[in-house]
Parts: structure tokens; C-alpha cells; sequence
């Protein structure tokens, strides 16, 4: 279950043409090493194979602060940057889960 006092994004990303893969990829990695994510969700649009979804809950709001003003993650943020063609992010907060 996500907690509701845990922060959240949720993020469209749409990649560059033949970028959807390694796109992905590079987004599973970089939530695996994260030591502020506490959930994930990773799905692909149905109607769009270079579209992706990606729900993350984090372990405070603490966390998530540490690890956005932490330099180390430029570099990575740079690489998915240029692999993107579009992208929104919207924080949230869980009202329900049932994982």
C-alpha cells in the first residue's frame, strides 16, 4: 500500500522515434538506484509504444529533496533528456492504493 503522507509523481514521458527502449530502460534504472523511491510503476501507452507512464512513490518528502539536489542524478536527468521528445510530471498524493 502507498501511504498518503508519501510524496508521488506522476510522469508522461514520450520518446524520441526509435528511443522508446532504451528510454525505458534507462528510467527503470535510474528508479532502481534511487535511494529516495519507495514504489514504481513503469507501463507503456497502448495506443503509443513510445509513450510512457511512470507512478512513483517516495519515502518522504525528505528523501525526495535529498535526491533532487543531489548533483549525482544531473547526469542521468541529461541522458533521459535527450532521449525525450515530450514530458509532464505532476506531484500527487495517494488517496487509495490497493498494490
Amino acid at each position: 500500500m502507498v501511504d498518503p503522507t508519501q510524496p508521488g509523481k506522476v510522469l508522461r514521458f514520450t520518446a524520441k522515434p526509435g528511443k522508446g527502449e532504451e528510454l525505458f530502460a534507462l528510467c527503470a534504472q535510474m528508479s532502481e538506484r534511487s535511494p529516495a523511491v519507495d514504489k514504481c510503476v513503469i507501463a507503456r501507452d497502448e495506443d503509443d509504444a513510445d509513450t510512457m507512464w511512470a507512478m512513483e512513490w517516495f519515502i518522504s518528502d525528505e528523501k525526495l529533496a535529498e535526491q533532487d539536489a543531489d548533483p549525482e542524478w544531473d547526469d542521468i536527468h541529461a541522458q533521459i533528456g535527450a532521449l525525450i521528445a515530450d514530458f509532464q510530471q505532476i506531484k500527487v498524493r495517494a488517496v487509495y492504493s490497493h498494490l
